[in-house]
């Protein structure tokens, strides 16, 4: 991902605006912790600041700006293309979601047994008047379920939130280390 380079060029008001007239896209420079990267498109700055790979704590620069900014004020860079102002920052703590029930592999088997009998509410067609509802930590990641789309003989179909949309994700039983039951 990371392209290096020295130094940003100075600020150059007329270069930005004829570089928007001609359909040139703005490139955005980055530096964190004393190293500089970048330039990169702001379409796939965002990408990377999604994925993790731009933190929101790393500096941005772009033609026509007069100083390096937090990546989260660079127009554009949160929200839609040409983005409105960035959103307010979150309260210092957010709260921390309420556990109700704790099940571990450490202690119990994960098997279609136990889901249909201890998480067969959340097989229901359509969750959302749920009061509840289930993460998990894997060996494959962690996961904020929806629901459980089916239950089988040795995996289970997880719908995941995965960046807005519902998808399917098969879950070997093997691969669950834990199952929390949340408050929503």
């Amino acid at each position: 991902m990371y392209q290096k380079v020295c130094k940003c060029p100075r600020s150059n008001r007329f270069a930005k605006i004829v570089g928007e007239l001609q359909g040139i896209p703005m490139l955005l420079h980055f530096t964190r912790d004393g190293e500089a990267f970048g330039p990169y498109p702001i379409e796939e700055a965002r990408d990377y600041l999604k994925r993790g790979q731009i933190l929101p704590t790393d500096q941005a620069w772009y033609e026509g700006c007069a100083d390096w900014m937090p990546v989260t004020q660079v127009p554009g860079m949160i929200g839609a293309p040409g983005g409105d102002a960035p959103p307010p920052p979150p309260s210092a703590t957010p709260a921390a979601p309420v556990v109700l029930t704790t099940y571990s592999s450490a202690n119990m088997k994960f098997n279609r047994k136990f889901i249909e009998t201890e998480l067969g509410r959340f097989l229901k067609l359509n969750p959302d008047g749920n009061p509840e509802q289930l993460f998990m930590r894997t060996r494959n990641g962690d996961f904020l379920l929806y629901r459980i789309a089916k239950a089988e003989g040795d995996h289970c179909v997880l719908q995941v939130d995965a960046d807005g949309v519902r998808k399917d994700k098969r879950m070997d039983y093997f691969n669950i280390n834990e199952i929390e039951v949340r408050q929503r």
